[in-house]
């Protein structure tokens, strides 16, 4: 966070080139230094590179961002107990579900799991090996994953502040991420 909150508050100022200067600080570099990070340890040792691509991609998975939420909604549902099921629901979507039919909360459970595990999982592995079989090493996943967080910080920041630095950089956030999600997705 404090990352992207930096490249924020350094290189952006309200323009449409700010927006793409700013975006490519938090994501693309990132990427590139993961990239040249294996370049460098591969030039040395192949066990090395695999080692580097091992730890880069433990890092970018994100099993335990919504795993934890997943299994206790399991279990509550196995339990049969649907107020459990809506309050964990609600905690983890931020959104009331008290009122929600029980077809609605199994819908939204599904849905939002397949999201979260495509996000943080399937799509970040994906990036990896199209980008390793580029010779890019884990810059893949350093992408996918960054883009993805970019993505939703910069709509986190104009939901928790009410004012973005640059409604610009939001909209090419969210647009370059879904260029980049277009390919795990299919």
């Amino acid at each position: 966070i404090s990352w992207t909150s930096w490249a924020g508050r350094n290189f952006d100022a309200g323009r449409d080139r700010h927006a793409i200067v700013v975006w490519c600080v938090t994501v693309l570099a990132p990427a590139i230094a993961a990239a040249l990070l294996y370049w460098a340890v591969a030039g040395v040792s192949l066990f090395g590179a695999f080692v580097v691509d091992i730890a880069v991609l433990y890092l970018t998975l994100g099993f335990r961002q919504f795993s934890h939420y997943f299994t206790d909604l399991r279990e509550a549902l196995d339990n049969g107990d649907d107020n459990e099921v809506r309050r964990l629901l609600a905690e983890w979507l931020h959104l009331d579900a008290s009122e929600l039919p029980h077809t609605e909360v199994l819908r939204h459970v599904v849905e939002h799991g397949l999201l979260a595990a495509h996000r943080h999982v399937f799509g970040v592995f994906i990036w990896f090996i199209v980008c390793s079989a580029l010779g890019l090493g884990p810059a893949g996943a350093v992408l996918f994953r960054m883009a993805e967080f970019v993505s939703r910080y910069w709509a986190y920041r104009l939901r928790a502040l009410d004012a973005p630095d640059n409604d610009r950089l939001l909209e090419l956030s969210r647009r370059v991420f879904g260029l980049i999600d277009a390919v795990p997705s299919r």
